[in-house]
Protein backbone atom coordinates (compact mmCIF):
# COMPACT_ATOMS: atom_id res chain seq x y z
CA UNK A 1 0.00 0.00 0.00
CA UNK A 2 1.17 3.61 -1.13
CA UNK A 3 1.11 5.78 2.13
CA UNK A 4 0.44 9.49 1.89
CA UNK A 5 4.40 9.95 2.14
CA UNK A 6 5.73 7.38 -0.08
CA UNK A 7 3.62 9.28 -2.99
CA UNK A 8 4.01 12.99 -4.31
CA UNK A 9 1.19 15.24 -6.00
CA UNK A 10 2.31 16.27 -9.27
CA UNK A 11 4.11 19.94 -9.57
CA UNK A 12 1.36 22.34 -9.85
CA UNK A 13 2.43 24.76 -12.90
CA UNK A 14 0.36 28.28 -13.02
CA UNK A 15 -0.04 29.65 -16.65
CA UNK A 16 -0.97 33.41 -17.31
CA UNK A 17 -1.51 34.90 -20.57
CA UNK A 18 -4.67 36.75 -22.49
CA UNK A 19 -4.73 33.93 -24.79
CA UNK A 20 -6.90 31.48 -24.28
CA UNK A 21 -6.38 29.01 -26.91
CA UNK A 22 -2.74 29.42 -26.29
CA UNK A 23 -3.61 28.50 -22.44
CA UNK A 24 -4.94 25.40 -23.02
CA UNK A 25 -2.88 23.92 -25.45
CA UNK A 26 -0.19 24.72 -23.00
CA UNK A 27 -2.03 23.07 -20.17
CA UNK A 28 -2.99 20.33 -22.21
CA UNK A 29 0.87 19.90 -22.90
CA UNK A 30 1.84 20.06 -19.68
CA UNK A 31 -0.64 17.39 -18.16
CA UNK A 32 0.42 15.20 -20.76
CA UNK A 33 3.94 15.41 -19.22
CA UNK A 34 2.60 14.46 -16.08
CA UNK A 35 2.02 17.58 -14.43
CA UNK A 36 -1.19 19.60 -12.92
CA UNK A 37 -1.63 22.67 -14.83
CA UNK A 38 -3.74 25.99 -13.55
CA UNK A 39 -4.88 28.49 -16.25
CA UNK A 40 -5.27 32.34 -15.89
CA UNK A 41 -6.31 35.14 -18.38
CA UNK A 42 -4.63 37.68 -18.18
CA UNK A 43 -1.96 39.60 -15.52
CA UNK A 44 -4.80 40.69 -12.75
CA UNK A 45 -6.32 37.34 -12.43
CA UNK A 46 -3.03 35.63 -12.71
CA UNK A 47 -1.76 37.06 -9.66
CA UNK A 48 -5.36 36.46 -7.71
CA UNK A 49 -5.25 32.60 -8.41
CA UNK A 50 -1.30 32.58 -7.47
CA UNK A 51 -2.19 34.57 -4.00
CA UNK A 52 -5.36 31.44 -3.43
CA UNK A 53 -2.74 28.41 -4.55
CA UNK A 54 0.71 29.89 -4.08
CA UNK A 55 1.38 27.12 -1.52
CA UNK A 56 0.97 24.55 -4.21
CA UNK A 57 2.53 26.11 -7.34
CA UNK A 58 6.16 25.07 -8.16
CA UNK A 59 6.42 27.46 -11.19
CA UNK A 60 4.61 30.45 -13.27
CA UNK A 61 4.56 30.25 -17.10
CA UNK A 62 3.97 34.13 -18.03
CA UNK A 63 3.45 35.88 -20.96
CA UNK A 64 5.21 38.98 -21.16
CA UNK A 65 2.84 41.19 -23.56
CA UNK A 66 -0.35 40.69 -22.17
CA UNK A 67 -3.04 44.17 -21.45
CA UNK A 68 -3.77 45.83 -18.35
CA UNK A 69 -0.86 44.53 -16.12
CA UNK A 70 1.89 43.42 -18.55
CA UNK A 71 4.61 40.75 -18.13
CA UNK A 72 7.18 42.68 -16.45
CA UNK A 73 5.27 44.20 -13.95
CA UNK A 74 3.16 40.85 -12.94
CA UNK A 75 6.77 39.15 -12.76
CA UNK A 76 7.71 42.01 -10.31
CA UNK A 77 4.95 41.64 -8.08
CA UNK A 78 5.42 37.43 -7.97
CA UNK A 79 9.19 38.10 -7.37
CA UNK A 80 8.35 40.29 -4.62
CA UNK A 81 5.34 38.97 -2.74
CA UNK A 82 6.55 34.93 -3.60
CA UNK A 83 9.76 34.88 -4.19
CA UNK A 84 10.11 31.13 -3.63
CA UNK A 85 7.93 30.62 -6.82
CA UNK A 86 10.00 30.08 -10.21
CA UNK A 87 9.48 32.18 -13.13
CA UNK A 88 9.50 31.57 -17.21
CA UNK A 89 9.10 34.22 -18.96
CA UNK A 90 7.08 33.55 -22.52
CA UNK A 91 7.70 35.85 -25.23
CA UNK A 92 6.79 35.89 -29.07
CA UNK A 93 9.16 38.39 -29.89
CA UNK A 94 12.61 38.47 -30.60
CA UNK A 95 13.68 41.43 -28.22
CA UNK A 96 16.90 40.86 -26.60
CA UNK A 97 15.75 44.05 -24.14
CA UNK A 98 12.47 43.10 -23.12
CA UNK A 99 14.36 39.32 -21.96
CA UNK A 100 17.44 41.32 -20.00
CA UNK A 101 14.69 43.59 -18.53
CA UNK A 102 13.12 40.47 -17.49
CA UNK A 103 16.35 38.30 -16.47
CA UNK A 104 17.27 41.36 -14.36
CA UNK A 105 13.98 41.62 -12.16
CA UNK A 106 13.99 38.15 -11.06
CA UNK A 107 12.82 35.75 -14.25
CA UNK A 108 14.49 32.05 -13.74
CA UNK A 109 14.58 31.34 -17.67
CA UNK A 110 12.78 32.83 -20.99
CA UNK A 111 10.90 30.49 -23.91
CA UNK A 112 9.97 31.62 -27.07
CA UNK A 113 6.57 30.57 -27.91
CA UNK A 114 7.46 29.20 -31.65
CA UNK A 115 9.72 27.17 -30.03
CA UNK A 116 8.69 23.49 -29.93
CA UNK A 117 7.35 21.25 -27.16
CA UNK A 118 10.32 19.69 -25.86
CA UNK A 119 12.40 22.82 -25.60
CA UNK A 120 9.32 24.06 -23.40
CA UNK A 121 9.07 21.20 -21.32
CA UNK A 122 13.05 20.75 -20.73
CA UNK A 123 13.01 24.75 -19.42
CA UNK A 124 10.11 23.55 -17.07
CA UNK A 125 12.11 20.78 -15.93
CA UNK A 126 14.79 22.67 -15.23
CA UNK A 127 13.43 25.09 -13.65
CA UNK A 128 10.85 22.93 -11.23
CA UNK A 129 14.05 20.89 -10.31
CA UNK A 130 16.36 24.66 -9.54
CA UNK A 131 13.08 25.54 -7.31
CA UNK A 132 13.24 22.31 -5.60
CA UNK A 133 17.28 22.48 -4.23
CA UNK A 134 16.50 26.36 -3.72
CA UNK A 135 13.99 24.66 -0.96
CA UNK A 136 15.67 22.13 0.04
CA UNK A 137 19.06 23.97 0.76
CA UNK A 138 16.63 26.62 2.92
CA UNK A 139 14.81 23.66 4.81
CA UNK A 140 18.69 22.16 5.81
CA UNK A 141 19.70 25.87 6.88
CA UNK A 142 16.67 25.89 9.26
CA UNK A 143 16.42 22.61 10.20
CA UNK A 144 19.67 22.54 12.46
CA UNK A 145 17.68 25.61 14.54
CA UNK A 146 14.41 23.44 14.96
CA UNK A 147 12.45 24.63 12.24
CA UNK A 148 11.53 21.40 9.98
CA UNK A 149 8.96 20.37 6.97
CA UNK A 150 8.30 19.60 3.80
CA UNK A 151 5.12 21.19 2.68
CA UNK A 152 4.86 23.35 0.34
CA UNK A 153 3.13 26.02 2.60
CA UNK A 154 6.69 25.57 4.82
CA UNK A 155 9.16 25.76 2.15
CA UNK A 156 7.30 29.43 0.57
CA UNK A 157 7.32 30.41 4.61
CA UNK A 158 10.89 29.39 4.81
CA UNK A 159 11.92 31.36 1.71
CA UNK A 160 10.32 34.36 3.09
CA UNK A 161 12.11 33.93 6.66
CA UNK A 162 15.35 33.70 4.97
CA UNK A 163 14.90 37.12 3.01
CA UNK A 164 13.72 39.11 6.01
CA UNK A 165 16.41 37.73 8.31
CA UNK A 166 19.35 39.99 6.31
CA UNK A 167 17.64 43.30 6.52
CA UNK A 168 16.45 45.32 9.63
CA UNK A 169 12.76 44.86 8.33
CA UNK A 170 10.25 44.15 11.90
CA UNK A 171 8.74 40.44 11.50
CA UNK A 172 5.67 40.10 12.88
CA UNK A 173 4.97 35.82 13.08
CA UNK A 174 1.10 35.17 13.66
CA UNK A 175 -0.26 31.61 14.28
CA UNK A 176 -2.03 29.10 16.77
CA UNK A 177 -0.36 28.67 19.81
CA UNK A 178 2.25 25.78 20.44
CA UNK A 179 3.03 26.15 16.34
CA UNK A 180 6.82 27.25 16.85
CA UNK A 181 7.06 30.60 16.74
CA UNK A 182 9.19 31.54 18.95
CA UNK A 183 11.54 28.84 17.36
CA UNK A 184 10.86 30.74 13.63
CA UNK A 185 11.53 33.78 15.74
CA UNK A 186 15.16 32.53 16.74
CA UNK A 187 16.11 31.04 13.77
CA UNK A 188 15.75 34.36 11.78
CA UNK A 189 17.79 35.64 14.29
CA UNK A 190 20.32 33.03 13.93
CA UNK A 191 20.42 33.02 10.31
CA UNK A 192 20.79 37.21 10.53
CA UNK A 193 23.52 39.01 10.36
CA UNK A 194 23.06 39.84 14.02
CA UNK A 195 23.47 35.99 15.05
CA UNK A 196 26.48 36.65 17.27
CA UNK A 197 24.33 39.31 19.26
CA UNK A 198 21.91 38.86 21.62
CA UNK A 199 18.47 37.43 21.37
CA UNK A 200 16.33 38.68 23.95
CA UNK A 201 12.72 36.84 24.91
CA UNK A 202 10.64 39.46 26.43
CA UNK A 203 7.66 36.71 27.36
CA UNK A 204 4.49 39.63 27.21
CA UNK A 205 1.96 37.73 28.99
CA UNK A 206 4.14 36.61 31.95
CA UNK A 207 5.53 39.80 33.13
CA UNK A 208 3.49 41.70 36.17
CA UNK A 209 1.87 44.92 34.82
CA UNK A 210 3.59 46.84 37.81
CA UNK A 211 6.83 45.80 36.84
CA UNK A 212 6.30 45.84 33.15
CA UNK A 213 7.87 49.01 32.19
CA UNK A 214 10.72 48.66 33.98
CA UNK A 215 11.47 45.32 32.71
CA UNK A 216 11.11 46.68 29.40
CA UNK A 217 13.07 50.20 29.62
CA UNK A 218 15.44 49.98 32.68
CA UNK A 219 15.67 52.09 35.98
CA UNK A 220 18.11 54.01 37.81
CA UNK A 221 18.62 53.57 41.67
CA UNK A 222 15.67 55.08 43.23
CA UNK A 223 13.73 55.76 40.39
CA UNK A 224 10.79 54.02 42.78
CA UNK A 225 10.05 52.87 46.22
CA UNK A 226 11.98 49.50 46.12
CA UNK A 227 14.40 50.02 43.10
CA UNK A 228 17.85 49.80 45.49
CA UNK A 229 19.78 49.29 42.15
CA UNK A 230 20.17 50.32 38.62
CA UNK A 231 18.54 47.69 36.48
CA UNK A 232 18.73 47.08 32.52
CA UNK A 233 15.86 47.08 30.67
CA UNK A 234 15.08 43.91 27.98
CA UNK A 235 15.08 46.97 25.49
CA UNK A 236 18.74 47.71 26.03
CA UNK A 237 19.78 44.46 26.80
CA UNK A 238 19.48 43.48 23.20
CA UNK A 239 20.96 46.06 21.48
CA UNK A 240 23.03 44.97 18.48
CA UNK A 241 20.84 42.23 18.42
CA UNK A 242 17.40 40.78 18.46
CA UNK A 243 14.09 41.83 20.69
CA UNK A 244 11.69 39.08 20.62
CA UNK A 245 8.34 40.08 21.41
CA UNK A 246 6.06 36.75 22.40
CA UNK A 247 2.52 37.12 22.08
CA UNK A 248 2.58 40.85 21.32
CA UNK A 249 -1.16 40.97 21.76
CA UNK A 250 -0.90 41.07 25.26
CA UNK A 251 1.04 44.52 25.49
CA UNK A 252 -0.20 46.94 27.95
CA UNK A 253 -2.27 49.66 26.19
CA UNK A 254 -0.90 52.23 28.17
CA UNK A 255 2.98 51.67 27.22
CA UNK A 256 2.44 51.14 23.42
CA UNK A 257 2.84 54.81 22.99
CA UNK A 258 5.97 54.86 24.77
CA UNK A 259 7.01 51.57 23.05
CA UNK A 260 6.61 53.06 19.67
CA UNK A 261 8.81 56.41 20.63
CA UNK A 262 11.17 54.12 21.26
CA UNK A 263 11.44 51.85 18.25
CA UNK A 264 11.11 55.04 16.03
CA UNK A 265 13.73 56.86 17.71
CA UNK A 266 16.29 54.26 18.39
CA UNK A 267 16.67 55.42 21.87
CA UNK A 268 15.49 54.20 25.18
CA UNK A 269 15.10 56.55 28.82
CA UNK A 270 15.38 54.58 31.82
CA UNK A 271 12.70 54.92 34.33
CA UNK A 272 14.13 58.10 36.94
CA UNK A 273 16.77 59.05 34.36
CA UNK A 274 16.53 62.13 32.45
CA UNK A 275 19.30 61.43 29.26
CA UNK A 276 18.41 58.77 26.36
CA UNK A 277 20.48 56.05 25.42
CA UNK A 278 21.09 55.35 21.58
CA UNK A 279 20.27 51.33 20.50
CA UNK A 280 20.22 49.32 17.74
CA UNK A 281 17.80 46.87 18.34
CA UNK A 282 15.86 43.88 15.19
CA UNK A 283 12.43 43.60 16.76
CA UNK A 284 10.81 40.48 16.21
CA UNK A 285 7.08 39.85 17.74
CA UNK A 286 4.44 36.98 17.66
CA UNK A 287 0.72 36.74 18.76
CA UNK A 288 -1.78 33.86 18.42
CA UNK A 289 -4.26 36.82 18.37
CA UNK A 290 -6.12 39.15 15.24
CA UNK A 291 -4.10 42.16 16.12
CA UNK A 292 -6.82 44.02 13.93
CA UNK A 293 -9.69 42.90 15.51
CA UNK A 294 -7.43 44.65 18.91
CA UNK A 295 -7.09 47.69 16.82
CA UNK A 296 -10.94 47.87 16.40
CA UNK A 297 -11.40 47.16 19.94
CA UNK A 298 -9.20 49.70 21.10
CA UNK A 299 -6.72 47.50 22.81
CA UNK A 300 -3.79 47.97 20.37
CA UNK A 301 -2.68 50.83 18.20
CA UNK A 302 -2.67 50.82 15.18
CA UNK A 303 0.35 52.79 14.00
CA UNK A 304 2.04 50.34 16.85
CA UNK A 305 0.89 46.75 14.63
CA UNK A 306 1.78 48.91 10.90
CA UNK A 307 5.38 49.53 12.84
CA UNK A 308 5.61 46.02 13.85
CA UNK A 309 4.42 43.81 10.92
CA UNK A 310 6.84 45.18 8.42
CA UNK A 311 6.86 41.48 7.44
CA UNK A 312 3.84 39.21 8.69
CA UNK A 313 4.84 35.55 8.44
CA UNK A 314 2.04 32.90 8.90
CA UNK A 315 2.93 29.72 10.60
CA UNK A 316 -0.43 27.19 9.75
CA UNK A 317 -1.09 24.98 12.41
CA UNK A 318 -0.06 21.10 11.95
CA UNK A 319 -4.23 19.96 10.83
CA UNK A 320 -3.20 22.03 7.43
CA UNK A 321 0.08 20.73 6.75
CA UNK A 322 0.12 17.05 7.96
CA UNK A 323 3.05 16.01 5.51
CA UNK A 324 5.10 17.69 8.06
CA UNK A 325 4.28 15.43 11.40
CA UNK A 326 6.24 12.59 10.38
CA UNK A 327 9.36 14.89 9.64
CA UNK A 328 8.80 16.93 13.06
CA UNK A 329 8.16 13.52 15.08
CA UNK A 330 11.76 12.01 13.76
CA UNK A 331 13.17 15.25 14.75
CA UNK A 332 11.95 15.00 17.78
CA UNK A 333 12.59 11.23 18.34
CA UNK A 334 16.20 12.00 17.51
CA UNK A 335 17.26 15.06 19.48
CA UNK A 336 15.02 13.87 22.62
CA UNK A 337 16.93 10.18 22.22
CA UNK A 338 20.33 12.31 22.47
CA UNK A 339 19.39 14.28 25.20
CA UNK A 340 18.48 11.06 27.09
CA UNK A 341 21.26 8.87 26.24
CA UNK A 342 18.76 6.54 24.77
CA UNK A 343 19.45 4.37 21.43
CA UNK A 344 17.29 6.40 18.53
CA UNK A 345 13.82 4.58 18.02
CA UNK A 346 12.65 4.32 14.84
CA UNK A 347 8.97 5.16 14.01
CA UNK A 348 6.90 2.65 12.29
CA UNK A 349 4.47 3.11 9.09
CA UNK A 350 1.33 2.72 10.58
CA UNK A 351 2.47 4.81 13.72
CA UNK A 352 3.43 7.49 11.21
CA UNK A 353 -0.06 7.05 9.66
CA UNK A 354 -2.28 7.06 12.69
CA UNK A 355 -0.49 10.65 13.89
CA UNK A 356 -1.07 12.20 10.66
CA UNK A 357 -4.62 11.47 10.94
CA UNK A 358 -4.62 13.32 13.89
CA UNK A 359 -5.91 17.11 14.53
CA UNK A 360 -3.02 17.79 17.05
CA UNK A 361 -5.03 21.05 18.60
CA UNK A 362 -1.90 21.62 20.83
CA UNK A 363 -0.05 21.54 17.49
CA UNK A 364 3.90 21.08 17.53
CA UNK A 365 4.10 21.09 21.37
CA UNK A 366 1.54 18.42 21.76
CA UNK A 367 3.53 16.44 19.19
CA UNK A 368 6.46 16.66 20.89
CA UNK A 369 5.21 15.45 24.17
CA UNK A 370 3.44 12.61 22.49
CA UNK A 371 6.98 11.83 20.63
CA UNK A 372 8.45 12.01 23.97
CA UNK A 373 6.52 10.16 26.15
CA UNK A 374 6.12 7.45 23.49
CA UNK A 375 10.06 7.18 23.76
CA UNK A 376 9.76 6.65 27.44
CA UNK A 377 6.85 3.76 27.35
CA UNK A 378 7.65 2.12 24.04
CA UNK A 379 9.43 -1.33 25.32
CA UNK A 380 11.12 -2.06 22.00
CA UNK A 381 13.72 -0.52 19.39
CA UNK A 382 10.67 0.91 16.63
CA UNK A 383 7.42 3.30 18.27
CA UNK A 384 4.09 1.67 17.38
CA UNK A 385 0.71 2.26 16.60
CA UNK A 386 -0.37 1.15 19.70
CA UNK A 387 2.73 3.33 21.24
CA UNK A 388 0.78 6.62 20.19
CA UNK A 389 -2.48 4.95 20.72
CA UNK A 390 -1.35 5.02 23.85
CA UNK A 391 0.52 8.18 24.50
CA UNK A 392 -2.77 10.09 23.09
CA UNK A 393 -5.42 8.72 24.77
CA UNK A 394 -3.33 9.42 27.94
CA UNK A 395 -2.32 12.59 27.38
CA UNK A 396 -6.67 13.33 25.80
CA UNK A 397 -8.77 10.63 27.89
CA UNK A 398 -11.98 12.13 26.14
CA UNK A 399 -10.00 12.17 22.49
CA UNK A 400 -9.88 8.41 20.98
CA UNK A 401 -6.45 7.72 18.96
CA UNK A 402 -8.20 7.67 15.69
CA UNK A 403 -10.59 10.67 15.95
CA UNK A 404 -11.94 13.31 18.54
CA UNK A 405 -15.21 12.44 19.40
CA UNK A 406 -18.11 14.65 19.83
CA UNK A 407 -21.57 12.85 21.29
CA UNK A 408 -24.38 16.00 21.08
CA UNK A 409 -24.93 16.72 17.13
CA UNK A 410 -26.26 20.16 17.98
CA UNK A 411 -22.39 20.75 19.54
CA UNK A 412 -20.99 19.46 15.94
CA UNK A 413 -23.51 22.14 13.76
CA UNK A 414 -22.26 24.65 16.75
CA UNK A 415 -18.72 24.31 16.44
CA UNK A 416 -18.94 23.69 12.84
CA UNK A 417 -20.71 27.51 11.67
CA UNK A 418 -17.99 28.71 14.70
CA UNK A 419 -14.78 27.51 12.86
CA UNK A 420 -16.51 28.81 9.17
CA UNK A 421 -17.15 32.07 10.62
CA UNK A 422 -13.79 32.45 11.94
CA UNK A 423 -12.40 31.30 8.80
CA UNK A 424 -14.50 33.88 6.94
CA UNK A 425 -13.40 36.83 9.31
CA UNK A 426 -9.77 35.83 9.19
CA UNK A 427 -10.18 36.08 5.29
CA UNK A 428 -12.16 39.21 5.45
CA UNK A 429 -9.45 40.48 7.59
CA UNK A 430 -6.35 40.28 5.34
CA UNK A 431 -8.46 41.64 2.70
CA UNK A 432 -9.08 44.99 4.79
CA UNK A 433 -12.84 43.85 4.55
CA UNK A 434 -13.13 44.14 0.81
CA UNK A 435 -15.72 41.69 -0.12
CA UNK A 436 -14.65 41.43 -3.70
CA UNK A 437 -10.84 41.17 -2.98
CA UNK A 438 -12.06 38.41 -0.28
CA UNK A 439 -14.68 36.64 -2.27
CA UNK A 440 -11.77 36.47 -5.22
CA UNK A 441 -9.67 34.64 -2.28
CA UNK A 442 -12.06 32.17 -1.58
CA UNK A 443 -13.04 31.28 -5.05
CA UNK A 444 -16.59 32.23 -4.76
CA UNK A 445 -18.71 35.10 -5.96
CA UNK A 446 -19.10 38.64 -4.05
CA UNK A 447 -23.12 37.19 -3.70
CA UNK A 448 -22.51 34.47 -1.94
CA UNK A 449 -20.28 35.68 0.29
CA UNK A 450 -22.24 38.32 1.14
CA UNK A 451 -24.73 35.95 1.60
CA UNK A 452 -22.64 33.76 3.92
CA UNK A 453 -21.35 36.59 6.00
CA UNK A 454 -25.33 37.21 6.44
CA UNK A 455 -26.03 33.59 7.36
CA UNK A 456 -23.70 33.60 9.75
CA UNK A 457 -23.90 36.77 11.29
CA UNK A 458 -20.71 38.75 10.32
CA UNK A 459 -21.14 42.41 9.92
CA UNK A 460 -18.21 44.86 8.44
CA UNK A 461 -17.33 46.76 11.61
CA UNK A 462 -17.80 50.34 12.02
CA UNK A 463 -15.26 52.84 10.81
CA UNK A 464 -14.05 54.17 14.61
CA UNK A 465 -12.90 57.70 15.06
Amino acid sequence: MVTNRQSQAPPTILLIDDDRSFLDAIAELLRRAGYEAITAEGGERGLETLKIEAARVALVLLDMRMPGLDGQEVLERIVRHHPAVPVIMLTGENSIDLVVRAMKSGATNYIYKGSGPQELLTAVSAAIEQGQHRNAAIQEDFQQYGVVGRSAVIQRLLNDARMCANSMISVLITGETGVGKDVLARAIHMMSPRRTKPFVVLDVPNIPATMFESELFGHTRGAFTGATDAKTGLVQAADGGTLFLDEIGEFPIELQAKFLRVLDSHSVRKLGSTTSETIDVRIVSATNRNLLEAVRARIFREDLLYRLRGIEIHVPPLRERKEDIVPLANHFLQSFSERNGFTPKRLSESAGDLMERQRWPGNIRELRRAIEAAVVMSPGERIEHTDIARVIEHTDPFRTAEMTVVQDYNDVQMLARQTKKEELMKVLDRNEWNITRAAAELDIDRSTLSKQMKSLGINKPKLRL
